[in-house]
């Protein structure tokens, strides 16, 4: 049963966190990017891999305290054909990817467009290799924190009123909304990433396909959008080493 501790923390990362991002500290970012500050991306990257780890820190600690069980949270490996749903959709997902990558790679000419469609993100992009660097372990934690959050906690402690199927949807849609601040059409994406994950861990009865799923996600869509944005006119490299 949830305490007044898993309410309080709910209500941390799911509401003020999301409304402080939306309206205080990413317009400041955004302005600290378009003013040429060369460390800002940075800055934020660190900023929320920090509280990322620190908000599931809380939450494992509220679980220790009360001496719960962590398969409450669907933190197990699935089984049987729910470990192969689980193992097919990023594998499936990964797929899609290189594909999108060796299509980029062989028409360079669509590389300004694409660039033009990034740039509501611009604040967010990695556009040198020591961001990309910084990128990386952002994108690893967004997969596994978040999931953790959204998909198992946050399902857990909403499930308790109004059970798991509301709960996960319910989950979908704040998740969507934490993610308001990249503007419409991309934060829609975030909100249809968040039905994909939310799917998958209720298909599987774990958030840990969806942690790869996210980690991928995000890993792989930072990758392009490096290669199509740093120095304005970088070549897009894909793994078999064909640029364009």
């Amino acid at each position: 049963m949830p305490n007044v501790f898993d309410v309080l923390l709910m209500v941390v990362f799911a509401v003020v966190l999301p409304l402080w991002t939306h309206f205080v500290s990413w317009p400041r970012h955004a302005r600290a990017v378009d003013a040429g500050d060369p460390r800002a991306r940075s800055r934020v990257y660190v900023r929320t891999i920090v509280e990322e780890w620190l908000l599931v820190i809380a939450a494992v600690a509220i679980f220790v305290a009360g001496r719960r069980s962590f398969d409450s949270l669907w933190l197990g490996a699935p089984a049987g054909w729910r470990a192969w749903v689980g193992f097919a959709v990023p594998v499936a997902y990964l797929a899609l990817v290189f594909v999108q990558m060796r299509m980029i790679a062989a028409r360079p000419a669509a590389l300004p467009k694409l660039r033009e469609r990034l740039q509501p993100l611009r604040a967010l992009i990695p556009h040198t290799e020591g961001e990309f660097r910084l990128f990386v372990p952002l994108a690893v934690t967004a997969g596994i924190c978040e999931e953790f959050l959204f998909r198992g906690y946050l399902v857990w402690v909403l499930a308790f009123w109004m059970g798991v199927i509301p709960a996960a949807i319910v989950s979908m849609i704040v998740f969507g909304l934490a993610h308001g601040y990249q503007g419409g059409k991309f934060g829609f994406r975030a909100f249809g990433a968040g039905v994909a994950m939310g799917l998958l861990a209720l298909v599987t009865r774990s958030v840990l396909p969806g942690m790869v799923l996210h980690a991928v996600i995000d890993l792989s869509s930072g990758w392009i959008t490096y290669n199509a944005m740093r120095g304005g006119a970088g070549p897009v490299k894909v793994p078999n080493g064909v640029t364009a």
